[in-house]
């Protein structure tokens, strides 16, 4: 029975590491109040790089570096939209990457605004460049509390009503992987 259950779990998580990470839903998070509140959405097709899984040669000479950007889109285009960028969100070496607002294109009719983009250095950070790999996030809201405010997720809560979204990827150390 309990060898069962060990199968059962190593096939799952096998099967898990072949999907795509989960991202957002542009359909799902339009409004909070049916109509009243507009939530910034991240839209994936415009994500870069554009996989989830981001390979990362160990090796790289120079040390390695991603540009990561997006785009979000807000239906109200006069409120503001922050963006908080994290690294290993969540673990005991958790970065606050960078925080940004994310300017509206100036022209009403034009609901997308692109988020600045970083520079992630997997081998920085102080960690280790053994580990197993990093994950890193952008999140977006038209509220969020402060980044000292207690209240969970620590730096990620949004002011109600707001919301927040967030768009991940996961950086991996294997040889043969890409060096940007």
């Amino acid at each position: 029975m309990k060898r069962a259950a060990l199968l059962t779990a190593a096939l799952l998580t096998l099967a898990l590491a072949a999907c795509p990470l989960p991202q957002p839903l542009a359909e799902v998070a339009r409004t909070t109040d049916g109509g009243a509140v507009s939530t910034p959405v991240i839209l994936p097709e415009t994500a870069l790089p554009a996989e989830t899984v981001v390979l990362v040669d160990p090796g790289c000479n120079p040390q390695a570096q991603f540009t990561l950007s997006a785009t979000v889109e807000d239906l109200d285009t006069d409120e503001l939209v922050d963006a908080r960028w994290f690294l290993d969100y969540g673990t005991d070496h958790t970065v606050l990457l960078g925080e940004d607002i994310v300017p509206s294109s100036g022209d009403p009719s034009d609901p997308r605004r692109p988020i600045t983009p970083i520079a992630f250095l997997p081998y920085g950070y102080g960690l280790p460049p053994a580990a197993a790999l990093h994950v890193v996030e952008v999140v977006v809201s038209n509220g969020f509390l402060g980044l000292n405010d207690p209240t969970p997720p620590l730096q990620r809560a949004a002011a109600p009503p707001f919301l927040t979204q967030s768009y991940r990827w996961v950086f991996q150390y294997a040889a043969g992987g890409r060096c940007q």
